[in-house]
C-alpha cells in the first residue's frame, strides 16, 4: 500500500529539489527519494510531476509575497522600507542559498514550453509589482519617492532588478557588482535634484 503523503512536508522538499536541479534536472527517482514515497504515492497526491511542479511555484510565490510584505512593514517609513528589502532581495545570496529566483529559474529553463507554469511566473511578478506599487504610493505621499514617474513603471522597475539581480547571482557576479546595480536600481526611485541615497 502506498504510503500518504505530507502535502506541505512535500512541496518543501519537492521545491528544494526543483530549485537546485530545475525542472528537466529533476527525475522522478530523484523526487521519490527525496521526499521518502513510492512513485505511485507522488501520483496519487499530485498527479503527475508537472503538476507537482506547478503546485512548488504556487508555494514559491507565497513565500515570496509574505517575505517581501514582511520586510516592508518591518520598516519605518515607506522609502526605508523600499531600501532595505531592495538591498536585502538584490545581494548575493541575500534571500536563499538557493541560486537565482525560482520564478525566474523556472521562466528561463521553460519558455513558452509550459503555458501553466509561464502563467504562474507571470502572475507572481505581477504580484510582487502590486506589493511594491502600494509602498511607492505610500513613498510618493510622503515626499521620500519621485511622483513624476506612475508607481506602475517604478514599482515594475524594481522588480525587473530584482530579477535581472538573481540572474547575475547565477553568473557568479561579485558582491560589489551586485551592490551597485542595487544601489542604482534604487536611485531611481529619487525625487529630482535629490542626492542619490547609493
Amino acid at each position: 500500500m502506498a504510503r500518504k503523503i505530507e502535502r506541505e512536508e512535500a512541496l518543501d522538499r519537492a521545491l528544494t529539489l526543483f530549485w537546485d536541479h530545475g525542472y528537466r534536472g529533476t527525475s522522478m527517482d530523484m523526487l521519490t527519494s527525496t521526499l521518502g514515497v513510492e512513485k505511485p504515492s507522488v501520483y496519487a497526491s499530485f498527479g503527475s510531476k508537472q503538476k507537482l511542479y506547478l503546485e512548488t511555484l504556487l508555494q514559491y510565490r507565497q513565500l515570496v509575497l509574505d517575505s517581501v510584505q514582511g520586510m516592508l512593514d518591518e520598516a519605518p517609513d515607506a522609502r526605508a522600507g523600499l531600501d532595505s528589502t531592495i538591498r536585502k532581495l538584490m545581494a548575493r545570496g541575500g534571500r536563499t542559498e538557493r541560486k537565482g529566483c525560482f520564478a525566474t529559474n523556472s521562466a528561463l529553463e521553460l519558455g513558452d514550453e509550459d503555458p501553466e507554469a509561464q502563467a504562474i511566473v507571470r502572475d507572481t511578478f505581477a504580484a510582487l509589482t502590486t506589493v511594491f506599487r502600494k509602498t511607492i504610493q505610500r513613498g510618493q505621499a510622503e515626499g521620500t519617492v519621485r511622483s513624476d514617474w506612475s508607481a506602475d513603471v517604478l514599482a515594475q522597475y524594481l522588480v525587473n532588478g530584482i530579477e535581472g539581480a538573481r540572474i547575475m547571482e547565477r553568473t557568479k557576479a561579485s558582491n560589489r557588482a551586485m551592490d551597485q546595480v542595487a544601489a542604482l536600481t534604487l536611485s531611481i526611485l529619487d525625487p529630482p535634484n535629490q542626492t542619490s541615497r547609493g
